[in-house]
């Protein structure tokens, strides 16, 4: 069900395009405001789906609210309404990325026909972004690592093979997960910013997979630290030396923290143990090493802090299901080695 937001200083309009838009099947008007900063701050706590939103009211702009809900939520879809049917209102819309500009009088065939082209056109975005969500919710650290290839394979048969509508929908995935969990810090997160999405990654889906995964341990992370502060230090300490021979044993050790109890908190966030979430942190970067270098498998191992190629081959086959040679085959990369 769409949640939509109608954000109208005329109560009587607000009423009309409630019973119009609610006769549509898997739409609702969750919200109802009369001014352009209540429609801000609305969209801000609740993020709707869909904001209908009047060109004019008093105080704020619907041009203006545009503008401020789209820089702090860009996954939500605009419409401006207006009773002014001239140009350079219509330019200034687009400039405020809302998707459609219409005049006043709208009718109920208008906003029928409006709101089943969007349904249209996000089904197999909302399927890629739910299948992300179930992930974010399970909190299931595992889960996500091998939820990631099927989330960019839905990605790229909604996308196609073109590069620039996957790095558009990939960097808007992104951007989703960070404004869906209310942000990460204190400051708003732009995550093509943080993530950029390389050409590297971009070219090839199991390129995809290595950003994507990057971007959804960092949520991991950061909602792991919002529940227990002192895993800030942890996760500091293992981004620092996770190239490196590392275990529970030097984290507890450096971050002042006892085993049993960070095993405990590691679970409840993860639902991994320590070393699963180190294994798999390990074999991501091993994943990056055979896509972009030409280094031996011992190499990797060696680069990664395993001491011997064997129990790093072993290592992967658990939790892949096949060798270093095959994944090395089906990527492309040299196997020889």
């Amino acid at each position: 069900m769409y949640k939509i937001l109608i954000a109208d200083d005329e109560q009587l309009m607000r009423d009309a395009l409630q019973i119009m838009i609610e006769k549509v099947p898997g739409f609702e008007v969750a919200f109802s405001v009369s001014n352009g900063e209540d429609a801000v701050e609305l969209c801000r706590k609740e993020k709707p789906d869909i904001v209908f939103m009047d060109i004019m009211m008093p105080g704020m702009s619907g041009i203006e609210a545009s503008k401020r809900i789209y820089a702090n939520n860009p996954e939500i879809t605009i419409y401006i309404l207006s009773s002014y049917n001239h140009f350079d209102f219509a330019i200034e819309a687009l400039r405020a990325k809302v998707k459609e500009y219409i005049s006043k009088p709208v009718s109920c065939d208008m906003i029928r026909a409006l709101l089943e082209k969007h349904s249209r056109s996000s089904q197999p975005e909302q399927l890629y972004w739910n299948m992300t969500l179930k992930v974010l919710k399970e909190k299931d650290f595992k889960q996500m690592y091998y939820q990631v290839p099927e989330i960019v394979q839905e990605l790229y048969r909604s996308c196609g093979t073109n590069r620039g509508q996957i790095k558009t929908a990939a960097e808007q995935l992104g951007q989703n997960i960070f404004n869906h969990l209310g942000r990460v810090s204190a400051r708003p997160v732009d995550c093509a910013e943080m993530f950029p999405l390389s050409e590297a990654y971009l070219a090839s889906s199991a390129g995809m997979e290595i950003w994507l995964f990057r971007v959804l341990d960092y949520i991991f992370q950061q909602t792991s630290i919002r529940k227990y502060e002192l895993l800030q230090n942890v996760f500091s300490y293992i981004n620092a030396h996770i190239q490196e021979e590392i275990g529970l044993t030097q984290i507890i050790e450096n971050c002042a923290v006892s085993q049993g109890y960070l095993s405990r908190i590691f679970k409840n966030c993860l639902n991994v143990s320590v070393m699963e979430y180190l294994h798999l942190r390990k074999l991501m970067l091993a994943k990056e090493y055979f896509q972009s270098t030409d280094l031996s498998i011992a190499d990797v191992a060696f680069r990664l802090g395993y001491n011997e190629s064997g129990y790093f081959s072993k290592v992967f086959k658990k939790y892949e299901n096949i060798t270093v040679y095959q994944y090395k085959k089906a990527v492309g990369a040299s196997s020889e080695r």
